[in-house]
């Protein structure tokens, strides 16, 4: 690469960065910024050329199919309150647990990111709903801004999800295999989050416990200080008030038969592809026509057409700003191509011969930064095609790194100290303050590290469920 060409190549990133200070979407950014590069590198006609042509590549690629089905099957599903019927079995079942109304809230944000495959959506959507029920449990908000956040990110690996089709799509590897990898790892990661959640609320029983004896000791605690109900509220762990909490709330009615609908959705839609019965696009088309037709079950029939045109819209606004994702993702990577740069860092990295797993996880903390900037979904498209031929070079497993990146990827979402959750529920919870949002999330940033770590040392976690499958 030519000191012309890096030059280039640094000012196309500025421009890029510079975009996205000023708000600008984050698929006309890239778009925006690889324009400039094709033009600095080739001439007006070329960049014209290649943003004529990439929509209609883009979206003439049939393996994509299934991103459209999957999202309109999710959202069927949240119109028909199944997602809520998940989240309010998981309430009843988990509320005599410690922390039992988090635990539930994690559960509702895990299955509201699977229907939706986005982040941000889920901590934007539960933000508000979970961080109520949790602080009316007597836990503090530093706990509910930790598993809102935290929660959003389980859309990732449990299938179906959105980010692992798009990296399939852009290396090329089995997409039924790559969402039958997600089950195992999405587990573990819950059960995670589950013991962290736990440990937090017993951490904090014993605060309280010990600011109970200080003040038997020296009397009322002073406005303000450790015993106050300031403090407490900003603790893991605040003192309930009376008749609230796990134990003293009422329970949420059952929805018994909108969860059997969810299970048969996912039956549907990942079993098939478990069997080898169907491909992971037709698995898609299964789920989207179950969950169709299970929405009119749940509905009644004058507000069919209302249900169904709401539906579809939304369902083709989430489709048309993937797309739109896609597509300049597209033309920046063309500009990566043309510039020899993507080539440049493979040929390096491979040449430089440092051991196995050091590249491995150098690879995997390059996501971090962007996570600054940049949700999942474009994390993947810029940093997939990238990574995985080098990584892949290095003789590991394409299905198991494909997980590993996407569970790194997304955990850029909720790291200090641009963490792209945290602002989204910021926004949603101003009274929260980035603060203590950041201060809640440091724990499960610390399981997601011990689940990165455990997916690297026993990788069968990731690789056992679809290597005994049929997938297609």
């Amino acid at each position: 690469m030519t000191g012309g060409t890096l030059l280039i190549l640094l000012a196309v990133v500025a421009v890029f960065l510079g975009l996205l200070a000023i708000r600008l979407h984050v698929g006309l950014s890239l778009m925006l910024a690889g324009l400039l590069g094709i033009v600095l590198m080739r001439s007006t006609d070329a960049a014209v050329s290649t943003v004529a042509n990439q929509p209609y590549s883009t979206a003439a690629d049939y393996s994509l199919t299934i991103i459209p089905l999957f999202i309109l099957m999710g959202v069927f599903a949240v119109h028909a309150r199944l997602a809520q019927a998940g989240f309010d079995l998981a309430s009843r079942l988990l509320r005599r647990l410690p922390g039992g109304t988090a635990l539930a809230s994690l559960s509702g944000s895990g299955l509201f990111a699977a229907v939706t495959g986005s982040s941000v959506a889920t901590v934007a959507t539960m933000a508000r709903v979970s961080t109520d029920a949790i602080v009316k449990a007597g836990h503090g908000l530093r706990l509910a801004a930790g598993v809102v956040c935290a929660g959003g990110t389980l859309g990732v690996l449990i299938p179906p999800s959105i980010v692992l089709v798009l990296y399939g799509v852009v290396t090329e590897e089995n997409i039924g295999q790559l969402l039958l990898a997600g089950i195992g790892p999405g587990l573990l990661t819950i059960l995670v989050y589950a013991v962290t959640i736990m440990l937090l609320v017993a951490v904090g029983k014993r605060r309280r416990a010990a600011r109970a004896a200080e003040r038997e000791k020296v009397g009322a605690a002073a406005p303000g200080s450790a015993g106050s109900p300031a403090a407490a509220a900003d603790g893991p762990d605040a003192d309930p008030a009376p008749g609230t909490g796990p134990e003293g709330n009422r329970p949420p009615p059952l929805d018994l038969v909108g969860f059997g609908f969810l299970v048969v959705i996912f039956a549907v839609s990942i079993g098939t592809i478990y069997l080898g019965v169907a491909t992971a696009t037709e698995a898609a088309s299964f789920g989207a026509v179950s969950a169709f037709v299970i929405l009119l079950l749940r509905t009644r029939p004058p507000r069919w057409m209302r249900v169904v045109k709401e539906s579809v819209t939304e369902a083709v606004g989430l489709t048309a700003m993937t797309f739109l994702l896609m597509v300049g993702a597209g033309v920046f990577t063309y500009f990566l191509a043309l510039s020899g740069a993507s080539t440049a860092v493979v040929n390096a990295v491979l040449a430089a011969d440092l051991p196995p797993y050091l590249v491995l996880v150098l690879c995997l903390l390059v996501l971090l930064p962007l996570g600054m900037f940049l949700d999942g979904i474009s994390m993947i498209l810029i940093a997939g095609p990238l990574l995985h031929p080098i990584l892949v070079g290095y003789g590991f497993d394409g299905i198991w790194l494909g997980v590993l990146i996407v569970k790194v990827a997304e955990m850029a979402l909720i790291t200090p100290p641009v963490g792209m959750n945290a602002f989204v529920y910021s926004g949603a919870v101003p009274e929260a303050g980035l603060g203590r949002i950041f201060r809640g999330i440091v724990p499960f940033i610390v399981a997601d590290v011990v689940v990165v770590a455990i997916l690297i040392l026993v990788p069968e976690i990731t690789t056992f469920i679809p290597y005994l499958s049929s997938a297609q």
